[in-house]
């Protein structure tokens, strides 16, 4: 279990999800439109959740980041890569993959070992099942996930991009 947790701000959805798949504790602003009552979540709102929650707020707004420095990060630019290099950078945070320590991408619910496929069988595709021996259910919503081909796309372009970036220093 990672002890950083984070609130990210509205604009960062795809970041989100890429955070709880590496087992971070992520809420993400617009889940919070429930809470409050209020579409979308004014950021004093969700300052005041991130403090009392324990939360570090990830944004691209850089007022509501000076208004709130002692608990954010700014983050620049474009693309989750980018996103997540500057977190590595900034927090010194690890991306490495760990299907037991990774958190529902979705809802941000904790996961579950699944310990008999077959009950899981019409929850993925029959490809899936056949080829896959390790499933996790998400502890809330019941979300299937798997290590599939997708975690390790995203693992080697997380490496390239560290590669890339070696070559310039």
């Amino acid at each position: 279990m990672n002890e950083i947790k984070f609130l990210t701000d509205a604009m960062y959805g795809r970041l989100t999800r890429f955070l709880r798949i590496f087992g971070y504790d992520t809420v993400y602003a617009d889940d919070l439109e429930g809470v409050f009552g209020i579409v979308p979540v004014p950021d004093e709102k969700l300052a005041e959740y991130a403090i009392e929650n324990n939360r570090i707020i990830i944004t691209r707004d850089y007022a509501f980041y000076k208004k709130n420095r002692d608990r954010s990060i700014f983050l620049e630019g474009e693309g989750v890569y980018n996103y997540l290099d500057q977190l590595k950078k900034k927090l010194q945070l690890n991306f490495n993959f760990d299907m037991q320590k990774a958190r529902c991408s979705m809802c941000n619910s904790e996961l579950e070992k699944v310990n008999d496929k077959n009950l899981i069988i019409n929850e993925v595709k029959p490809e899936t099942f056949k080829y896959f021996e390790e499933f996790y259910q998400c502890t809330k919503c019941k979300k299937v996930y798997w290590k599939g081909t997708h975690i390790e796309k995203i693992m080697e372009r997380l490496k390239s991009k560290q590669r890339n970036v070696n070559l310039f220093f």
